[in-house]
């Protein structure tokens, strides 16, 4: 074999074993952002699920409920437990949400206990202002946190896979409530 053909095949050589290495580095990041996409799921699914549990705890009585599953509930448990595995860029969110459930808890509470010691006279939570600011930035705070979970999942600004479509943008549009030949 001359010394052509044989820097010939060595060059051949490296350039299967870098394929390979190429390969097995896209595989492995597609396999790391896919396991962080399903986990940044579920974490959303668990602060959905969270918010809604708190929607149902607002005029029901607490006293029928046990401490642990009023301090902790098992959505926001979940959503902390895949936060802490997942996403620890979220912590101060995580924290500041801990906060927001202290004190929506010591306000529903007061507000149970008020509804205990006065058949009258007492609003429902939904109706109440204090209860709809603490209700409302605990929202706001997790629709930050949905967002902030979307953007570390890379789910930001990526048109939809089959139509190319950016729903953010064709979303955003108004629809014209005239019909056609209306005249108007």
């Amino acid at each position: 074999m001359d010394l052509f053909n044989l820097s010939l095949l060595a060059a051949l050589g490296l350039a299967v074993i870098a394929a390979i290495v190429w390969r097995t580095v896209r595989y492995t990041a597609r396999r790391r952002q896919d396991r962080l996409r399903a986990q940044g799921y579920r974490l959303i699914r668990w602060l959905n699920a969270y918010s809604a549990w708190v929607d149902y705890q607002r005029d029901d009585p607490l006293l029928e409920r046990s401490t642990d599953e009023l301090t902790s509930p098992e959505p926001l448990a979940k959503a902390l437990a895949i936060k802490d595995a997942a996403f620890p860029a979220l912590s101060q969110h995580m924290l500041r949400l801990l906060q927001a459930h202290s004190l929506l808890i010591e306000y529903l509470w007061q507000h149970n206990l008020l509804r205990l010691s006065q058949a009258t006279g007492w609003v429902p939570a939904y109706q109440d202002p204090q209860y709809q600011q603490i209700r409302g930035a605990q929202e706001d705070l997790i629709e930050e946190m949905i967002a902030l979970c979307h953007e570390l999942m890379g789910d930001i600004g990526k048109t939809w896979q089959v139509t190319g479509s950016d729903f953010n943008f064709s979303s955003s549009l108004t629809m014209s409530t005239q019909t056609p030949g209306s005249g108007a």
